[in-house]
């Protein structure tokens, strides 16, 4: 019988996204829908960096609670170390009893062969906040 061994988190990047105004795409399949462009911002990470190219997108239900379901997808450029598309998918929602929005996420790298192709084989998870026109968020490897 194997040894089970629980999950941890290994804390992996750090990602400032600049968003435009939204486009309000009004109700659709009944979910009311709007697309926030991506204008660009900066990734930080182990042992890698660089910047969010304009022209991602993040595509968002808003649901009649508030609650967000979103999908993003933005490329980074990473300079001499070729390019990322990242692809994120999550939920924000209002904190309950006043507290803080709950924002987390599940994040997808799709990285170019070499140092950073072990992106592209492990999964990464998102903690997130909004701060005017900018999203931080935490990314973390489940090891």
């Amino acid at each position: 019988m194997m040894a089970r061994t629980p999950a941890g988190l290994r804390m992996v990047a750090q990602i400032e996204v600049s968003v435009a105004a939204p486009i309000m795409l009004g109700e659709l399949a009944g979910v009311e829908r709007r697309m926030i462009p991506i204008a660009g911002g900066r990734i930080t990470g182990a042992g890698f960096s660089g910047a969010i190219l304009p022209g991602g997108s993040d595509v968002q239900s808003v649901r009649a609670d508030g609650t967000i379901d979103l999908l993003a997808r933005y490329a980074i450029d990473l300079g001499d170390g070729g390019s990322l598309l990242i692809e994120n998918a999550g939920i924000r929602r209002p904190g309950q009893h006043g507290g803080a929005p709950y924002f987390r996420g599940t994040v997808r790298f799709y990285a170019p062969p070499g140092p950073l192709q072990w992106l592209n084989d492990s999964v990464f998870v998102s903690s997130g906040y909004r701060e005017g026109g900018t999203v931080h968020l935490d990314v973390m490897e489940v090891v």
